[in-house]
């Protein structure tokens, strides 16, 4: 088993459209797909199974043990397109994996006759901004256009890692329109290397998805978040002063700071 797709429901898609958002740097793109999986109350409809996602299991709340997976979740709209989100807690473990699982779940989409594809990633820059800018990348000019006109800036250099951008690479090559959004984040990590989640750059994200999208959705709890996590930003921010002030003067350096 290299990659397996299994589906939980029958499925019969219009006019679909798929949105992938995996964990990466400060996880913009799984909290961004994650907020519109719970907003938009869309149904589990697929788990992905992989060699290639990090060696271990997970114990459930029951005291069962569950493989790592990443999840395919619908939502058919008004107008009868079907949305399904690409979502999960991890992305596949080593570079060919990744290539693998993006192609896996790209390919299954196309043979469901997927009109789109969208992605969320993010942009990590040391520039001083207060309301993070979300720049684009595209499978074609006309998309770019698109994207800059709901508000989207144009990105002319520059790399993606992981599957957020690899399945835009793919779909590009296989003649799928798709456009990847990026948000602007300073992608502040914690004493352990973990990065910081990024609600503020999330909800930047979603706000340009979802005007592509025309959906309409709650964005109050995200704005919750946004303020808890300034709060806790803020507070490790001068953590980290006070531990460099503090090395500073006694001539040592902790050596999880770059």
């Amino acid at each position: 088993m290299n990659v397996e797709i299994e589906m939980l429901k029958e499925f019969t898609p219009s006019q679909l459209i798929l949105i992938c958002g995996l964990p990466g740097t400060a996880y913009i793109g799984k909290l961004s797909v994650d907020y519109l999986i719970q907003q938009l109350k869309a149904e589990l409809i697929g788990e992905v199974y992989s060699k290639y996602f990090p060696p271990y299991v997970v114990i459930k709340e029951n005291g069962l043990v569950e493989l790592l997976q990443n999840e395919l979740y619908q939502f058919k709209d008004e107008s009868g397109r079907t949305i399904v989100f690409f979502a999960g807690n991890s992305q596949a473990y080593s570079p060919e994996g990744q290539y693998e699982v993006a192609e896996a779940v790209l390919e299954w989409a196309i043979n469901n006759g997927v009109q789109r594809v969208y992605s969320v990633a993010a942009y990590v820059t040391e520039r001083p901004f207060e309301s993070p800018n979300v720049y684009c990348t595209t499978t074609t000019l006309a998309l770019l256009e698109e994207a800059k006109s709901h508000g989207a800036v144009f990105l002319d250099n520059g790399l993606i890692g992981g599957e957020n951008g690899i399945i835009m690479g793919l779909a590009k090559r296989k003649k799928v329109e798709g456009t990847c959004l990026l948000a602007e984040t300073h992608g502040y990590q914690a004493p352990t290397g973990d990065y910081v989640i990024d609600p503020r750059a999330a909800k930047a994200a979603l706000k340009v998805l979802t005007s592509m999208l025309n959906l309409k959705i709650d964005m109050d709890p995200m704005e919750k978040q946004v303020v808890e996590m300034d709060e806790a930003i803020a507070k490790l921010v001068e953590m980290e002063r006070r531990i460099r002030a503090e090395m500073t003067a006694s001539g040592k350096k902790p050596a999880y700071i770059t």
